[in-house]
């Protein structure tokens, strides 16, 4: 640690080990640049925050004429750049914090550093800081490069942004594993030949291989380019700060019950009003006749509240207030059943007065703008708290469920990343794709939608989990059957009752639209859009627009506004720019784009659907499994084969079935398991020509002659006795052990009694140790699986099955208990 002032040619750049003693002097934004090879930055000089907090030390030191004179020569002609290294600051304060560009030509060059100096330091409201003091560097191309983990959970991929003079940002990502590392002892260069992505690659590679070599950490470094060198400005340590929520630490709110179910201008939504009204329908669409945990919403016809007469508005926040609570209520615009318009007015969370103001105002707004009011209600609920929220693809013609997910409101699957989950609903197999998802959309405590950053550590997980995703695609596969099509259906994720008890809501529904998945999803010059001034703006560029994209990320004012997003995918298809969206395709906004007629690049969409749990079994079945398999809506691979094969395959299957009925539990399980024996032996019969009853008949003429299996007598070893003999010796061996001798050299025999005796699943290890050979032998239900060992392996319960007298080799086996599989059916 020092507490000097620091010139980078002063010395070598500092190890990363060593950096974090310098953070307590120069802060991380100095301390980390200290590390970088010197001829890949500017120059430049670091300030301690103790040099600055005393003014008798900033003007002996920093202000002195020495210091002046370095500073100056440092500027040359172009000129310094003053910025803040605030102590204690992480990657998520970039930004935060002022910089100032210093004028080194003309006079009052200490005046200007030490103003600039005072403006940055201000900016950090008091926070100790230091100085990072460079060369300012006239950038003709400028961005950030870095392999955070929102960019991948691997640290060899790298995202690279470049902000061009436009406005707009040129992203790609790359994999810098093939990269060689670039030389420490030379410029930054770009070169004729040399792609962006190698030069940065080689950077990366530096960076993971040497400057942080055997430590995990993801960092991300700013960039700047004159002619053809490249500077680096800054390098960041993504760290977890303290700010970021834990979704799965949110307390939520149980369900609403109310015990009234009329005001003067609410009632609650039951009967012939769930047949009137599209936001009421769905409790009827959407949920099982004896479902529990059903909303309890209450409505309002508009034109009821036209012809109320005088006191509308006190009467209505007293029905707010008695129905539904004193605050966290939401009103929302319905229309007939049989419509549904998307994203029609609603609020956030409200107090009565607020909710009945809302009301009587966007009521004037309809009446102004000539609506039809009898074909108008408003719909009103306590705020549904969940933990996640969830938009659901089901088609009664596919088996394949597909489920888009996220923490927090349903509003934000519009535009913000998510999960994906794919259900086979029949067979309940799930295959996950975890997404980072950086927010999550809450409401705060005054009731306004906000987005929380999420802890940087969980954004990878997923937002719900498998028995939550199988449960929301089976109810939305059965809503589908009811309503006779393919559909979308928003829900809501984790609530819970006044009980404790988790349940899931259906809300809404619409009619499933087309998604487009075959679009080119390669490298684009972003313009960013969040409100009407950026879309303006878009309107006017002069620039080239090859490669041009808008990415659409509305404020929050601007989330449900249709015409915004309407106006956005026309001027979007007017240019021939596509936008890119890295919301659900199931939700509105992708829907409302498409209906422009604009091309929609999705960021989280998978191009395709891959085939799960493909599994290879090469086995005989019975003739009416394809059909059950079939039912199970499943695909299957089969083939007849000619007789001369089918032998082969009915010895395999009497091993396989004689295996399962050894394994069997209990009296009627035997029995199916023995049914399964014989029609193997049937079968065999029936390819040989001979019937069952001969089979029969020909088992009785032996059993009557040489007997049956009943007795359980085992043949342990026969020979002729000499003179002097008139026995075997007995052996102590305990009858379980199974023999087995070496034939010669590395040929072993064991006998089939060895494979009688495993049990499924469960491994047996054997060791030839005069042959340094380990085997480990894995008795499936259809078949063997065998690893070879090179090295040996502590294994509990050894058992020695030792070889035959007259061997000289050993033969061990070793098994350790298992839990015992569920048999696969065929």
């Amino acid at each position: 640690m020092t507490e000097e002032i620091l010139f980078s040619e002063d010395g070598p750049p500092f190890d990363w080990s060593d950096a974090a003693s310098y953070k307590v002097s120069f802060g991380p934004k100095g301390a980390l640049l200290a590390t970088l090879p010197r001829l890949w930055t500017p120059p430049f000089v670091l300030v301690p925050a103790s040099v600055l907090t005393h003014s008798e030390n900033w003007k002996h030191l920093a202000l002195g004429k020495a210091f002046i004179a370095r500073a100056r020569l440092m500027a040359a002609s172009s000129g310094l750049i003053v910025r803040s290294s605030v102590l204690g600051e992480s990657i998520w304060d970039r930004g935060r914090y002022q910089s100032v560009i210093v004028n080194a030509i003309g006079k009052a060059f200490k005046a200007k550093l030490h103003d600039a100096a005072a403006e940055v330091l201000a900016s950090a409201s008091g926070k100790p800081t230091a100085l990072v003091i460079q060369r300012y560097v006239k950038a003709q191309s400028r961005g950030e490069f870095g392999n955070l983990f929102r960019i991948s959970k691997t640290r060899d991929q790298w995202e690279l942004s470049t902000e061009n003079s436009d406005g707009t940002t040129f992203r790609t990502r790359f994999n810098t594993q093939r990269d060689e590392a670039a030389w420490a002892s030379t410029e930054l260069q770009i070169r004729t030949g040399l792609s962006r992505e190698r030069l940065f690659g080689s950077i990366g590679a530096w960076l993971n291989n040497v400057l942080l070599r055997g430590r995990q950490r993801r960092i991300n470094c700013e960039w700047i380019a004159e002619s053809k060198r490249v500077h680096l400005v800054q390098i960041d340590e993504e760290d977890e700060d303290a700010w970021g929520i834990n979704p799965f630490q949110i307390p939520i709110a149980a369900a609403h019950s109310p015990s009234a179910t009329r005001g003067a201008f609410l009632a609650r939504a039951e009967g012939q009003s769930l047949q009137h009204w599209d936001k009421l329908k769905v409790l009827d669409e959407l949920w099982e006749p004896e479902a529990s945990h059903k909303p309890v919403l209450f409505f309002v016809a508009l034109s009821d509240l036209v012809s109320a007469g005088q006191g509308v508005a006190k009467r209505l926040e007293h029905d707010f207030a008695t129905l539904i609570g004193p605050d966290n209520i939401v009103v929302r615009t319905s229309v007939r059943a049989g419509d549904k318009p998307p994203n029609l007015p609603r609020t956030e969370c409200l107090q009565p007065k607020a909710a009945a103001a809302w009301c009587l105002g966007t009521l004037k707004a309809f009446e102004c703008a000539g609506s039809d009011l009898d074909g108008l209600a408003f719909v009103a609920h306590r705020f549904i708290a969940a933990r996640a929220s969830a938009w659901v693809r089901a088609d009664p013609q596919s088996p394949i469920v597909e489920v888009h997910s996220l923490w927090g409101l349903p509003d934000a699957l519009q535009y913000c990343p998510y999960d994906i989950w794919e259900i086979h609903v029949r067979t309940e197999l799930a295959t996950d794709y975890p997404e980072y998802k950086s927010n999550i959309l809450v409401p705060g405590a005054d009731g306004v939608w906000k987005y929380e950053r999420v802890k940087n550590e969980l954004a990878r997980a997923l937002s719900i989990g498998r028995r939550e995703a199988v449960e929301l695609a089976t109810r939305t596969a059965a809503i589908a059957e009811r309503i006779g099509g393919a559909c979308h259906v928003m829900w809501f994720v984790g609530c819970v009752d006044r009980h404790g008890t988790r349940f899931n809501i259906p809300w809404y529904w619409t009619k499933a639209h087309d998604i487009e998945r075959n679009v080119d999803r390669a490298n684009y010059q972003l313009l960013t859009i969040s409100d009407w001034n950026n879309l303006t703006a878009f309107k006017n560029f002069r620039g080239s627009r090859w490669r041009q994209a808008v990415e659409l990320r509305p404020n929050l004012n601007l989330l449900r506004d249709m015409g915004f997003i309407e106006a956005v995918g026309r001027a979007a298809g007017e240019h021939g720019v596509p936008v890119i969206l890295a919301g659900s395709t199931l939700a509105h906004a992708y829907y409302q784009l498409r209906r422009t007629g604009c091309a929609v690049v999705t960021r989280g969409e998978k191009e395709h659907s891959r085939v799960r749990q493909s599994t290879i079994f090469g086995k005989l079945i019975r003739d009416k499994i394809p059909g059950r398999i079939a039912q199970r809506r499943e695909a299957e691979i089969t083939r007849a084969v000619p007789n001369e094969f089918l032998k082969g395959y009915l010895t395999g299957k009497l091993i396989e079935e004689a295996m399962e009925v050894r394994g069997a539990d209990g009296r009627v399980e035997k029995t199916l398991e023995l049914a399964d024996l014989y029609e193997v032996v049937r079968a065999w019969a029936n390819l040989e020509g001979v019937s069952i009853d001969e089979v029969v008949e020909a088992a009785n003429r032996k059993r009557a002659k040489a007997g049956g299996f009943e007795k359980g007598i085992v043949l342990l070893q026969t020979g002729i006795l000499g003179r002097d003999r008139a026995a075997i010796p007995e052996s102590d061996r305990p009858i379980a052990h199974v023999l087995a001798r070496r034939i010669s050299g590395s040929s072993y025999e064991i006998p089939f009694s060895f494979f009688g005796f495993m049990e499924l699943d469960q491994p047996r290890l054997l060791t030839f140790e005069d042959s340094g050979v380990r085997l480990s032998i894995k008795l499936k239900s259809d078949r063997i699986e065998v690893q070879l060992l090179e090295q040996s392996e502590q294994l509990e319960l050894p058992i020695d099955l030792a070889s035959g007298q007259d061997s000289s080799a050993k033969l061990y086996s070793e098994t350790v208990p298992l839990k015992k599989q569920p048999k696969r059916s065929a």
